[in-house]
């Protein structure tokens, strides 16, 4: 067993020696496209994917097995919200990691149809799964702290066999902005409150600090610095914003970046992001600017503090406000990675796998169109 405050004599080297960006794929569309999933780790640049859930959730009897080993190992599993895993395979599956729960920084209530009509963000004929795990005990930090805390003790409990690959956590995963710091412990699901708590991730530190855990490898210590991770989201019609958005997160928890002050040395990640568009050469160009070696993430002297990058993949996504941009009504849009009848990379898909390797995807590249909005696959 490590010593609880190893971590202190670690050299503060991370910054002046920035690593490699490891790219992946933040998707539910793999158990209906495994051609996707081939594709991805067929690549050669994909190190990661994530599907919301703690299980991969793909047939993988007609994968390669190299391939389907790959997807095994590569894939990072997430506890959502508060409900505990049914089973406990995700410690032996391959990944180092498992990440929190996903955006309690706002609330997105499941939509019901005629029954949910008034929640936040549903319309009358409105049907979809819960997109936020802002609510119940989580949008209040200091509640959502008390959970994390149960949630982490209960995990170093569960027994696993040895040489379990799953060691590190990865903190809740933050939709909203780094600062300022809301009052958000009024419930979201009444008309007058917030919807979205910028600076959750600040409270939810401050109060992390003063509870005791358990790592996932038996070190006690607080429940802040059991997290190695800092995951946030970010959509924008335009990659600067996504950029400046990580320099704020980057800024205002620098000391866990950094591993100052007591803190253990905390890794920053993007693992959901894209643009709110529709039309294929928007996204190319937003993938340029985002991923370039000049200006972007892939300039590692300049984000040598962001690890990880995965691609927000979905064949379509109701279109929601972004800064000045108000959507249309009925506007949706298309941010899929891949084509879903051949698992080919889309343009910008092809300009993102680019960018991760440095060089031409093994996978045929999808022929430009008007529109980046793929055809269904077949049901």
């Amino acid at each position: 067993m490590r010593h609880p405050l190893h971590w202190l004599a670690w050299p503060l080297l991370s910054e002046a020696l920035p690593e490699k960006l490891h790219c992946g794929v933040g998707t539910n569309t793999f158990a209906d496209c495994p051609q996707c999933l081939e594709s991805a780790m067929n690549s050669g640049v994909i190190d990661f994917w994530w599907n919301w859930g703690y299980a991969t959730k793909v047939d993988m009897s007609h994968l390669h097995p190299e391939v389907a080993a790959k997807a095994t190992r590569s894939f990072t599993p997430m506890i959502w919200g508060t409900k505990v895993p049914k089973n406990f395979n995700f410690f032996n599956l391959g990944s180092e990691y498992i990440m929190g729960y996903n955006e309690p920084d706002q609330y997105g209530p499941a939509c019901a149809g005629e029954s949910s009509i008034g929640t936040f963000g549903c319309a009358e004929d409105e049907y979809r799964p819960a997109t936020s795990a802002g609510f119940a005990e989580l949008f209040d930090p200091a509640k959502a702290a008390q959970e994390w805390q149960k949630l982490v003790n209960f995990l170093a409990k569960v027994p696993r066999a040895a040489g379990a690959s799953l060691t590190r956590l990865a903190a809740p995963s933050m939709a909203q902005a780094a600062s300022p710091v809301d009052d958000c412990h009024k419930d979201p699901a009444a008309p007058s409150n917030l919807k979205f708590c910028r600076g959750w991730l600040q409270s939810f530190k401050a109060k992390t600090l003063t509870l005791n855990c358990t790592s996932l490898t038996g070190e006690r210590c607080n429940c802040w610095d059991v997290i190695e991770a800092l995951p946030i989201h970010a959509y924008s019609r335009n990659a600067q914003e996504i950029k400046e958005k990580l320099k704020q997160y980057h800024e205002v928890f620098r000391e866990d970046f950094e591993g100052r002050n007591g803190r253990r040395p905390k890794k920053l990640w993007l693992t959901e992001v894209t643009m709110g568009s529709n039309e294929a050469q928007e996204l190319v160009t937003f993938v340029e600017e985002l991923m370039n070696p000049q200006n972007g993430l892939q300039n590692r002297e300049i984000f040598g503090f962001v690890d990880r990058i995965s691609w927000f993949s979905e064949w379509s996504m109701g279109a929601f406000q972004l800064s000045s941009y108000t959507p249309q009504q009925d506007e949706a849009w298309s941010s899929s990675l891949f084509e879903p009848t051949t698992g080919h990379f889309t343009p910008h898909g092809a300009r993102f796998i680019h960018h991760c390797g440095g060089g031409t995807p093994q996978q045929p590249v999808a022929e430009p169109k008007l529109s980046a909005q793929p055809a269904q696959p077949a049901q």
